[in-house]
């Protein structure tokens, strides 16, 4: 009897190895499903997690601006505004009076600071909440710098050239001149128009004040042109629109000369460089006793 071992056939080890390989490929397998079901979870749990953060937040966020739009605590009880020079308080208070007793948290400033806004006075407004129960408005006025003959009445004008009120002999007195010619169905004309005279008056007080107090009118009319008319009448002064000095000194120092040797005068151009235009008063045929 042959007891060596028999050696297995290369086939048969050849079976072997795919018999034992099948097993440990099978186990990798399993080790990856259970890796990507490990991974799945935890996913789902941060996902969980972060809706459930999510929702408590909102919760605290609904509670919370619930509270601060119902209490009792926030609503309404006081308007203050910054100090004005111009703007009538009372106008200013009964803008905003209806909203007392509101909830702080359902108005809105802005829309607050356009009410404010319409009034004539108010140039720009700015409305701020001061918690727990009032507001602070800060008030940029409109400054009068001028009188113009609008609408069959005098208006109190501001430096952008827009009427602000009628003037009725306010407290301060507005020793200026008053502007006229002004094209009222043309507005933004209109304010061109009073934007350039209120800068012809501050030019001529700030450097021939003497004449400023002497001037009853300003035409504003043309627009290659401004007319001076005088307290005491005698020729209207036609100035340059774009240079108000142009020969005026010279004018000054003429034009007690020109009112003695030639009379009254219809008008005196100052416009042309270095030159003085006068025109006489011509008689009418009453005065020449035709």
């Amino acid at each position: 009897m042959d007891l060596r071992r028999a050696r297995p056939s290369a086939g048969s080890g050849d079976a072997s190895r795919s018999a034992g390989a099948e097993p440990l490929r099978i186990l990798r397998r399993g080790r990856g499903g259970q890796v990507v079901r490990r991974r799945r979870f935890r996913g789902g749990l941060l996902l969980c997690l972060s809706l459930g953060a999510l929702a408590v937040l909102g919760g605290a966020f609904y509670g919370a601006r619930r509270y601060v739009t119902h209490s009792p605590r926030f609503l309404l009880r006081r308007i203050e505004y910054s100090q004005t020079r111009y703007a009538p308080a009372a106008d200013l208070r009964r803008t905003l009076q209806r909203h007392l007793g509101r909830n702080l948290f359902r108005l809105d400033p802005a829309r607050l600071g356009r009410d404010l806004e319409t009034r004539r006075w108010v140039r720009r407004a700015v409305v701020k909440r001061v918690l727990p129960d009032g507001l602070f408005c800060a008030i940029e006025e409109r400054v009068p710098r001028g009188l113009a003959f609008l609408r069959d009445r005098v208006w109190l004008v501001d430096g952008e050239g827009v009427p602000i009120d009628p003037y009725g002999g306010q407290a301060r007195d507005y020793s200026v001149p008053i502007f006229v010619g002004v094209d009222q169905r043309n507005p933004a004309r209109m304010r061109a128009q009073i934007r350039r005279g209120v800068a012809l008056v501050e030019y001529l007080q700030g450097t021939y004040p003497a004449l400023a107090k002497e001037i009853s009118e300003v035409d504003l009319a043309r627009d290659d042109r401004l007319d001076l008319h005088m307290n005491k009448g005698g020729a209207a002064v036609r100035l340059d629109p774009e240079d108000f000095g142009e020969n005026l000194d010279r004018y000054l120092t003429l034009r007690d000369y020109l009112a003695t040797d030639f009379g009254d005068g219809a008008y005196v151009d100052l416009r042309f460089k270095d030159r003085i235009a006068f025109r006489p008063l011509v008689a009418s045929n009453e005065n020449r006793g035709d």
